[in-house]
């Protein structure tokens, strides 16, 4: 995997992810039954992105490909943020859904912490829950 070292926390599905956010995303996907890729390969035109979590909803055949923002107050943080936003949406990634897939973008608040009901809000408003 990629960067294994920075793979500190565990999942109650036993894998590891890199930060507490990540791990209380990937702890309620996992308790609403909802199957997924942590940091799988998502490759165009030889460039290499690894999303934070990839949902391939069967039901209705649409592809997420989620990113979780924990350090939108680091400038170069934010600067690379918005370069790989980019990258999403010239390869048909997009927050309304492109052809290649739908992009789910969740952030931790100002002090750094994650609400897991705005998790299950985000899941509702992409009809991945009811």
């Amino acid at each position: 995997l990629f960067l294994e070292d920075r793979l500190i926390n565990r999942t109650l599905r036993g894998e590891d992810v890199r930060s507490k956010s990540e791990l209380i995303i990937a702890n309620i996907l996992y308790h609403h039954g909802i199957d997924y890729e942590y940091e799988g390969v998502l490759e165009f035109d030889g460039q290499i992105r690894r999303p934070d979590f990839v949902i391939e909803d069967e039901d209705s055949g649409e592809t997420y490909h989620w990113e979780h923002l924990g350090m939108l107050n680091n400038k170069k943080y934010k600067k690379a943020w918005e370069k790989k936003k980019e990258w999403y949406q010239k390869n048909g990634i997009t927050e309304k859904g492109g052809k290649n897939g739908t992009l789910i973008i969740s952030v931790d608040n100002p002090k750094g912490g994650i609400s897991s009901q705005e998790i299950e809000e985000t899941l509702k408003k992409y009809s991945l829950i009811n």
